[in-house]
């Protein structure tokens, strides 16, 4: 059996041009038409090389999880640096990117905000990125409280639903906040709150 036609595009790279539209428009707001275009590439192909619209979306949360989630995470976990110096790195970057006008907010709330709590699927793999998000801020809590940087009856998980909780609040925040100032302080609070 032949492997059929070459592509006269590159998937990887339209699946993170179609990321870029769910981010910036949430799924419903995000028209094929705008997909296609943002994509470089025709309906045809589209449904050909991903499916459908919705196939499309679940396709781009698992990227922006490898990418974007990835990072954070990386962040958190750099091997160079103090568990909770790394901690208010991350959390230092994201508020000035969340202030930004630049700024979508974040794809897991975007998504979350819009998502019908009876669509299991996409319910599962929502909660697989906060999961991926909230074990590596629980390793970094747990690394702190080793180190004694924390004290010996910190809850690292507790800690990490907490600050999962606060970088998707920084993100929606961002997107309609008219001053950096409201990011900067719900950091600046929440690292407060590990010193005492």
């Amino acid at each position: 059996m032949s492997p059929g036609p070459r592509k006269s595009f590159d998937p990887d790279l339209a699946l993170e041009r179609a990321r870029d539209v769910f981010w910036r428009r949430g799924y419903d707001g995000a028209a094929l038409s705008a997909l296609e275009a943002a994509m470089g590439i025709g309906r045809k192909s589209l449904y050909d090389t991903f499916g459908s619209k919705r196939e499309l979306f679940l396709r781009a949360l698992e990227h922006y999880g490898d990418t974007v989630i990835r990072r954070i995470c990386e962040g958190l976990e750099d091997p160079r640096g103090a568990p909770l110096e790394n901690l208010g790195r991350v959390l230092h970057k994201l508020q000035r990117h969340h202030a930004s006008p630049q700024s979508h907010g974040c794809l897991l709330g975007v998504a979350m905000a819009q998502a019908d709590p009876r669509d299991v699927e996409l319910a599962a793999a929502l909660r697989a990125q906060l999961a991926r998000l909230e074990d590596a801020f629980a390793r970094t809590f747990r690394r702190a409280r080793a180190d004694g940087a924390l004290s010996a009856d910190a809850r690292p998980r507790e800690l990490a639903r907490a600050f999962v909780g606060l970088t998707q609040g920084m993100a929606l925040v961002g997107r309609v906040t008219a001053t950096s100032a409201v990011p900067r302080s719900m950091v600046r609070a929440a690292l407060q709150s590990l010193a005492s």
